[in-house]
């Protein structure tokens, strides 16, 4: 089934439900919101995440930083985040100024074989 292109205007909670219910064929870490990169790694707002505790890490609405990116993919409206510890992130939105021209600037990158941040887990 093709997946509606979602609107500037369109609400992000309702981008975040659709994502949830979308099957991406694997458990997805988390959902990020105002999404965007450095350094090889993805920095977002995260709603979701598999390693949630009573702590408050990794909480709905805190901002994160994922582990170095390996492979960025278009999923329908989506983009999924391969990392090297293994997780899998669905960028729901990007940020607004600069988000997506940091996704192609940092697999520009990647294509040339160059990797701004060694492997590492944190």
């Amino acid at each position: 089934m093709k997946m509606p292109i979602p609107t500037k205007d369109e609400p992000i909670a309702a981008k975040l439900r659709r994502a949830v219910n979308t099957s991406f064929g694997r458990p997805v870490t988390a959902y990020l919101t105002d999404c965007y990169f450095l350094a090889g790694c993805g920095l977002g707002i995260t709603y979701g995440h598999a390693r949630k505790d009573m702590q408050g890490r990794f909480a709905d609405g805190h901002r994160i930083r994922t582990s170095q990116v390996v492979e960025a993919h278009r999923y329908g409206e989506f983009w999924l985040l391969h990392t090297y510890s293994g997780s899998l992130y669905v960028v729901v939105t990007f940020r607004e100024e600069g988000g997506l021209e940091s996704l192609y600037t940092m697999l520009s990158i990647l294509l040339n074989g160059v990797h701004p941040a060694p492997p590492s887990l944190h």
